[in-house]
């Protein structure tokens, strides 16, 4: 075994090779607090908290339940539509009856979780479908018309109305991917047993030269 002076000693055996280790310099202060709460610290007795083993020893306990704990702390940030994680911004659509596309952005996404409330007091209404189509294919002009009407009778007898219908238009053309997606949207919020026609713009045709 050699001292080399410079912070390390040498320790040679035959077979082994050789092996440096690093000298301490000192005492070690504790480790940096892991947990933001420093729970299990701060509830040791005094002491315990003296001691570098038993403080070293709860601080590994820390590491291993920290993110736990910061699931704890910032749990109302879990639940915001702004800033909740992919699957847990899925569980909160299941919760409001909303249906998300994986494929849209993701700040889609929660624009349209953020405003469930909204579309669930408009649901089954003009305005509600408009307002999801718009959340759901941002920047497509899709548009909606609705005839209504109203039957009334004289003798008070009761009328039989028309089974109601609607026309979903959009202005542009787009894939059979992006047609089925539309109309799989109009099902979902559509008012209970009306009835609808999708209508695409088809694209023009290329003159022959």
């Amino acid at each position: 075994m050699d001292n080399n002076g410079d912070g390390f000693k040498t320790f040679a055996g035959e077979g082994f090779g050789t092996l440096l280790v690093r000298l301490a310099p000192g005492a070690k202060d504790a480790p940096h607090v892991v947990s933001r709460r420093a729970t299990l610290r701060n509830e040791l007795p005094a002491v315990y908290q003296e001691g570098d083993f038993g403080m070293r020893f709860v601080g590994a306990l820390e590491l291993v339940l920290d993110p736990i704990v910061a699931v704890l702390d910032s749990l109302e940030a879990h639940f915001d539509p702004d800033h909740a994680p992919r699957a847990v911004l899925q569980l909160l659509a299941a919760w409001l009856g909303i249906r998300l596309d994986e494929s849209q952005e993701l700040g889609y996404q929660r624009e349209l979780v953020r405003r469930a409330g909204e579309l669930s007091r408009r649901r089954g209404t003009v305005r509600g479908l408009e307002l999801v189509l718009e959340l759901s294919f941002p920047g497509l002009p899709l548009r909606v018309e609705d005839h209504g009407g109203v039957h009334w009778s004289l003798d008070q007898e009761p009328v039989e109305a028309p089974q109601t219908s609607f026309v979903v238009y959009c202005d542009e053309p787009v894939p059979d991917e992006t047609q089925a997606a539309i109309a799989r949207r109009i099902d979902e919020f559509r008012p209970v047993n009306a009835t609808y026609k999708l209508r695409v713009k088809t694209p023009k045709k290329e003159a022959k030269s």
